[in-house]
Order: structure tokens, then C-alpha cells, then sequence
């Protein structure tokens, strides 16, 4: 006959066994796994002058509906974080308008998001397809209607070209992608 006394000892030392262990291993990505559940909330500003672009303050970032997204007013256009649906839009090259709450959900993932205007030449838009092809896991790139230019944006970053220059997309690209994935990746801002 086994002695319940101990057995109910066993019992408890492996739940807190395994309690333990579950905090060990999540710790590293509690961040992620809660962001991903709810949305960002306002890290610290990081202006970071060295990088590409102009820093935006860092809005609240919480899972909207997308009813909601006509009471959003972001702090910049296109945005560079805020309020945004609870799934994101994937990387890849779109030809139709996106939701700025699928693209800032993109933005708290580490992505970059390329917006070309409706006055964008084909030559200029080719390239900016090259670039985003080059780069398919970390680009999305879309139209926006009412934009002259390329408006370049990444977490909390925003470059506006009143003209295309490939070096100037390519630094943003290769500097700000994967600097935000629900909290910032490197200790170093720059």
C-alpha cells in the first residue's frame, strides 16, 4: 500500500518542477509570447540619430478590430507604430492598398514597409520590386494612395522621399529590419 502523504509530496515537487522550468525556458521570449497576444506596449523611445531616417515617439501599440481603426489617429503617415489588428500582413509585394493596422502589426514584427505614391514612374517602381524581392522576409511593400514619393518606415523610424533613391531604401532596409520584434532586439540603439 503506497502512503498518500507521499505521494501528494512527489506530486507538488514535480508541479513546481515544472513551473519552474516552463519560466526558464519562456523567459527569454515572455515578451513575444505576451506581445503577440496583446499587442505592444510604449517601450522606451529609442531616437537613435546614427540610423536611417527620423525617429517617431512610440505610440501604444494594443490589438484594435478593424472596426475600430477609423477612431485611430496616428502620429505619423504612414504610421510607425500605434494601434494595429491582431494579425499581421506578410512580407511580399502588394499592388492594392493595405490597412495601416496590418502594416503596423508588420512594423512590431521587425518588418519594413516601403509605401510608393500613385505619381511612383514604372522605372522607379521596378526598382523598388528588386528591393523588395531581394529582401522577401523583411519588406512589404504597397501603394498608398495620397502619397507623393516613397515614404519609407520601420518601428518608430520614418524616411519620406520626395524622389526614389535605391542607396537611401537600401540603408534603411538593411539598417532597421529586424530592430523590433515586440521589444528591441539589440541592446545597442544604433
Amino acid at each position: 500500500m503506497t502512503n498518500q502523504p507521499t505521494r501528494w509530496l512527489w506530486r507538488a515537487a514535480l508541479g513546481v518542477v515544472v513551473a519552474v522550468s516552463l519560466v526558464v525556458i519562456a523567459g527569454p521570449y515572455r515578451a513575444r509570447l505576451v506581445g503577440a497576444a496583446v499587442g505592444s506596449r510604449q517601450p522606451e523611445n529609442r531616437p537613435a540619430p546614427c540610423l536611417a531616417g527620423t525617429a517617431v515617439p512610440i505610440m501604444d501599440s494594443p490589438h484594435i478590430d478593424p472596426s475600430e481603426a477609423s477612431a485611430v489617429t496616428y502620429n505619423s503617415n504612414p504610421p510607425t507604430s500605434g494601434p494595429h489588428f491582431p494579425y499581421v500582413a506578410a512580407p511580399g509585394i502588394y499592388t492594392e492598398p493595405i490597412a495601416d493596422g496590418l502594416t503596423v502589426h508588420a512594423l512590431e514584427h521587425g518588418h519594413v514597409v516601403i509605401d510608393y505614391g500613385p505619381d511612383t514612374t514604372a522605372g522607379d517602381l521596378a526598382a523598388l520590386v528588386d528591393i523588395a524581392k531581394r529582401h522577401p522576409a523583411d519588406v512589404l511593400l504597397r501603394p498608398r494612395p495620397g502619397l507623393t514619393g516613397v515614404a519609407l518606415t520601420a518601428w518608430s523610424r520614418l524616411d519620406h522621399l520626395d524622389t526614389f533613391d535605391r542607396s537611401r531604401v537600401e540603408v534603411f532596409v538593411e539598417r532597421l529590419a529586424g530592430r523590433y520584434d515586440h521589444g528591441w532586439t539589440r541592446t545597442d540603439p544604433c
